[in-house]
């Protein structure tokens, strides 16, 4: 091949490589583009955006719940779509049966969200209570949720739930809400409040969060390494 017939080649070579440098987009997409909620202002958030984010994202799982009919602990189904929005309206709470049709299954299900988290803040508008203020607060919603046996000895309608709902980091550390808060206007709104001074959420990977309230038991995991806004861990 002489000089005369290599050059357009190298003339497209060189246009291939510098055209997405130029434009800032295909490479930049290649590499891995934000999300939404780094790119643009909480402001200019679509409600199918809101609904992303309240419900299926790095700070929002959902969960489906089974109630075995002989009333024994169940174990999470695994994922399923939920509602969402500005008002926190999600996962419904919605009773169906499914599998044998002789035995009754009923399927409730929820939301788990890390709330205190600023973009879920940003997203469901939400204020939080005088009391959750300075703690990781995680919610639960859409499911029934029973305070559990109350002791005579203990003004804490929630104790019992409080004890049966773990944080952990690592097996080596975990922590209890110190604080469990039930929202008066829907009641299958829990929120939970765990001290930062417990968890080093810092140096973790995952948070795996689990509650228990009567037969029903709720587990997921947080990647906390995919919970960045604006570069930084938000939780």
């Amino acid at each position: 091949m002489d000089i005369h017939s290599a050059a357009p080649l190298r003339r497209s070579f060189v246009k291939l490589l510098t055209v997405p440098f130029l434009v800032g987009g295909p490479l930049k997409l290649a590499l891995g583009a934000e999300h939404f909620w780094d790119s643009e202002s909480p402001s200019a958030w679509t409600p199918e955006q809101i609904q992303e984010l309240t419900t299926k994202s790095p700070w929002a799982k959902a969960v489906t719940a089974e109630l075995k009919s002989n009333g024994s602990n169940m174990s999470p189904a695994g994922a399923s779509r939920g509602g969402g929005g500005r008002s926190g309206r999600g996962g419904g709470g919605r009773q169906s049966s499914g599998g044998d049709s002789s035995v009754s299954m009923p399927k409730f299900q929820g939301i788990v969200r890390w709330v205190s988290a600023k973009p879920m803040l940003e997203a469901l508008k939400l204020k939080l209570p005088e009391s959750l203020k300075g703690h990781y607060v995680i919610s639960v919603f859409g499911l029934p949720i029973t305070a559990g046996e109350t002791d005579p000895d203990n003004k804490d309608p929630f104790a019992a739930l409080k004890a049966d709902t773990t944080l952990m980091l690592k097996k080596s550390e975990s922590a209890q809400p110190e604080i469990a808060y039930q929202d008066p206007a829907d009641t299958s709104s829990m929120y939970f409040g765990f001290l930062p001074s417990m968890l080093n959420v810092e140096s973790a990977k995952v948070a795996s969060f689990s509650m228990t309230s009567g037969p029903f038991a709720v587990k997921t995991k947080f990647n906390l390494e995919e919970m960045k806004y604006h570069g930084e861990l938000s939780v």
